[in-house]
């Protein structure tokens, strides 16, 4: 409806529908805004990392680039006669320069880690993620800053009253949590980030073209805003205090969240979507108090008395459900439960649950500090205009996550942290008689009584019998080292991902063993990621081989000798360097070249590590190969579904046509897979390992990971490119614009899925047709050549004996399972020691409960595999014959 169409005196109806349209706008905005923030700070990850101090200074660079906005264009935008053409033309910025940013973050995100350096100091690394941050978005975030101004003024013409603030910010800050939603849920998944920037530009010229034509002359004939006129003023300072309030409300407001996202982060599962579920809430609170402020309270009570007594009223009311949110953490696990146990397994009900648990624990707080902020936002815009009070509030926010992310929470913890933020909301308490103080005597109480507590803000599963022997709660995560009833130990981050243990010490090692050992003779070696550093802890009987090691949470390192892992254990021949980094932009910063590259097993499904698996970082790998390296990316196929598994070898290919798939062990439960990929095509032949390998206690370490063979070590084959490709079919790839395995992984997580075994066997035949080989083809090769393609056979007759069979079953079920199977698998390869090890060891359980049986067993086995004669010997003495 155009403005000019209006009469002088609006009906009733008229105005609404001015108003609705208007407000939609304004929701249309906020949608546009949290989407761009999704966006953004996704796609400079790639490049600025994700330790804690290049996360939080993206937060502060773009909550610093509003409130520059906010507080340069606060008094253009108040004294313009036609608010709506600035309105537009912000929105047209914003949208313009999205659009631009499509273009410019890629080349940003290639030079960035280049200016930052692979081991850059905290300072330097703050500052220049922050500076360079802050200069590239600040057109957008600037303009974003000064909307809500903007549009105030808007409306304050139309309605000829300037009372309409929290109905504003309640419909942006809606908007928000819509733009949150379709980000995370449909559109990037769907689309990409490029294309979802575009789309949300659009959203923003969208807005500022409905501003020009439907209100045009709404505000033409307006007179600047006034010179700000005396206002009854506040006890104890003035306006100055009421920015301070501002500014302290903002700080808080942005700290509680960050506390408490910290927090239930051992309950959630952490993926792309748990972040988005909790914001979600947090936003929708804040919106929600906004609203609740501007139906009951806006336009009244501005007298100085009036006014000062319901911002006592509020600010208690926001200390008191801070605590109550505090206290409910406490639930969070037993209500995260309880949901899912309600709608069962499944990516909605997981997310279901996660919301429910952010509701718990923020919309009573964040509906009280909407309010709040709509209380002091009201009455600080009739004096310095909405601009300097919002950008106050910003600039609060901007400092929050490192006060309380990095400095606060590790030394004092998350409990006292809380409890802090909660009582220093009375600060916000304007000076008064005390009976106007009353209502904050019982958060004060309740605050004090909470530090006191002998109570821990922590969640670790500790089982009976077990044992916390560590815990930190450190500025990426928090991390606990466990000891079980059986004295293995084991480390968990955010009390969610297992991150290995002392019990997994074979597969450990063999997942540095596989890949040195397929190079054959590495003088240098780099592995991206450490968890217990059992891993990298193998590359010590090396006496060559010089290990750099890289871990993204820097609260493992210390950590490191309750696994006797680390430098510290054990003698390493050539010191080991360990280093605490992201690993994506380490090995983009650095220039150095290694001959054999290790990429741990990352939880795909855990958020920032799908961008581990994309093309880019893949090609960035490739480049920093030695001549003759290789590079190994191990996979948790017990955490993976085929789907996300086919995109990820799938990008793999593209960039490693000649790639290989390895077995890591064949463990039915824990099924692990090597990518193995090299600037040329990899071939082998027999004796690989005796002409290689002659250090005698590398020979013993291989002996113990039963890898002292050639088919033992290339047993675990299951198929070159060509095999692979048909495997993977076409499809899209997982890039840095398409984080595809981001958003698939946690349907995993979510789901109830089949085990693990059952999509082992589907890979294992999808590859068996087409496997092909890995020998060179030399002539003097057929023997060995048959002998290990019977070794493959008789593998997968293995594996699939095992299918059916659960630990613990009674020996005699087991043997008459499994007995046939495995005798078959030695009758195809007499080299396949793991049937023949297997068969042994029933044969000596079964000895106990059934002698004849034992008997006829190893009877049977002898003349399976009569080269081999333990069998032979075994019988004869257990039975004399």
């Amino acid at each position: 409806m155009s403005a000019d169409a209006l009469p002088a005196t609006r009906t009733p109806a008229a105005a609404t529908a001015v108003d609705a349209g208007l407000y939609l706008i304004v929701v249309l905005s906020g949608i546009a805004g949290l989407g761009y923030q999704m966006a953004w700070s996704r796609m400079l990850a790639v490049s600025l990392g994700h330790e804690i101090v290049a996360v939080l200074a993206v937060v502060a660079a773009f909550f610093t680039g509003l409130a520059l906005g906010a507080f340069v264009l606060n008094d253009i935008v108040r004294r313009s006669a036609r608010p709506q053409l600035w309105y537009a033309a912000l929105e047209f910025l914003i949208g313009g320069w999205a659009l631009l940013l499509v273009l410019l973050i890629p080349h940003y995100n290639q030079w960035m880690p280049l200016l930052v350096g692979a081991e850059p100091g905290a300072v330097r690394q703050w500052a220049l993620a922050f500076g360079s941050t802050l200069l590239l978005l600040l057109p957008a975030t600037a303009a974003m800053g000064a909307t809500l101004p903007a549009v105030e003024r808007v409306c304050a013409g139309l309605r000829q009253r300037s009372d309409r603030v929290a109905g504003l910010y309640a419909c942006n800050t809606f908007g928000a949590v819509l733009g949150t939603l379709l980000a995370t849920f449909a559109l990037v998944p769907a689309l990409g980030l490029a294309t979802t920037m575009m789309l949300f530009a659009a959203v923003n010229i969208l807005c500022g073209v409905a501003v020009i034509l439907a209100f045009a002359n709404a505000a033409a004939a307006l007179p600047a805003a006034p010179v700000p006129v005396a206002q009854p003023p506040l006890a104890g300072g003035g306006h100055r205090r009421l920015l301070w309030c501002l500014f302290i409300s903002g700080f808080l407001g942005l700290g509680y969240e960050v506390l408490v996202v910290r927090v239930v982060s051992q309950v959630l599962e952490n993926t792309a979507y748990t972040f988005a579920a909790v914001l979600s809430v947090y936003l929708l609170g804040s919106a929600l108090g906004a609203g609740c402020y501007q139906r009951f309270w806006a336009g009244r009570h501005l007298d100085r008395g009036p006014w000062s007594q319901l911002l006592s009223r509020l600010v208690a009311a926001t200390a008191l459900t801070c605590l109550l949110g505090i206290a409910a953490l406490w639930l969070s696990d037993s209500v995260y439960r309880a949901v899912l146990g309600l709608l069962g397994p499944g990516t909605g009900a997981a997310v279901a649950a996660e919301l429910s648990v952010a509701a718990v624990v923020f919309l009573l707080p964040t509906l009280c500090m909407g309010a709040l902020f709509s209380h002091l936002a009201q009455r600080a815009m009739r004096s310095t205009g909405l601009g300097v009070a919002l950008g106050v509030n910003t600039l609060g926010a901007a400092l929050a996550p490192l006060c309380f992310g990095v400095l606060l929470l590790p030394a004092v913890g998350a409990k006292v942290a809380l409890a802090l933020v909660a009582a220093a909301y009375l600060l916000l308490l304007p000076p008064a008689p005390p009976r106007v103080w009353l209502p904050a005597l019982a958060p004060a109480a309740a605050a004090l009584a909470l530090v006191i507590a002998p109570l821990q803000l922590r969640f670790i599963a500790t089982p009976a019998g077990s044992e916390l022997l560590a815990y930190e709660d450190g500025v990426m995560a928090a991390v606990a080292v466990i000891a079980d009833g059986s004295g293995h130990r084991h480390l968990k981050v955010n009390n969610h991902f297992t991150m290995g243990g002392t019990a997994s010490r074979f597969s450990d090692h063999r997942q540095s063993h596989i890949p040195l050992l397929l190079h054959g003779a590495p003088e240098s070696a780099l592995y991206l990621g450490l968890g217990t550093g059992i891993t990298f802890d193998a590359a010590r009987y090396y006496p060559q081989l010089r290990a750099t090691g890289v871990e993204l949470i820097p609260e493992m390192l210390p950590l490191l000798g309750y696994f006797d892992a680390g430098p510290g254990a054990g003698t390493w021949p050539t010191p080991p360097r360990l280093l605490s980094a992201d690993a994506r932009r380490f090995i983009v910063s650095s220039d150095a070249q290694y001959d054999v590259i290790i990429a741990e097993i990352f939880h795909p499904s855990r958020d920032g590590a799908g961008s581990l698996y994309t093309q880019e970082h893949f090609s960035v790998i490739k480049s920093r190969l030695a001549p003759g390296g290789l590079f190994c990316q191990w996979l948790p196929l017990f955490q993976l579904d085929l789907h996300t598994l086919r995109t990820i070898v799938r990008t793999f290919l593209q960039v490693f046509p000649g790639a290989q798939m390895h077995l890591g062990h064949f463990s039915l439960q824990q099924p692990i897979l090597c990518l193995v990929g090299s600037r040329e095509p990899r071939t082998y032949q027999s004796n690989w390992l005796l002409n290689r390998v002659r250090d005698p206690a590398l020979q013993q370490q291989l002996v113990q990971m039963r890898l002292n063979s050639d088919f033992a070590l290339f047993g675990g084959f299951l198929g070159g490119g060509e095999a692979l490709a048909d495997f993977v079919g076409s499809g899209p790839l997982n890039t840095d614009d398409w984080p595809l395995v981001t958003f698939s992984a946690p349907d995993f997580v979510y789901a109830d899925p089949e085990p693990a075994a059952v999509r082992l066997l589907q890979l294992v035949d999808a590859l068996d047709d087409r496997r092909g080989t890995l020998l060179a083809g030399l002539a003097g090769e057929r023997d060995f050549s048959r002998r290990l393609h019977d070794y493959w056979r008789a593998r997968d007759t293995f594996l699939r004996a095992g299918v059916d069979v659960r630990p613990g079953e009674d020996i005699r079920r087991l043997v008459a399972q499994t007995r046939e199977p495995l005798l078959a698998a030695l009758r195809l390869s007499s080299d396949f020691t793991p049937a023949y090890r297997s068969l042994i060891g029933m044969a000596q359980a079964l000895h106990q409960v059934d002698r004849r049986a034992a008997y006829e067993l190893l009877t049977d086995l002898d003349a399976a595999s009569p080269g081999d004669d333990f069998a032979r010997r075994l019988r004869r003495q257990l039975y004399g014959n």
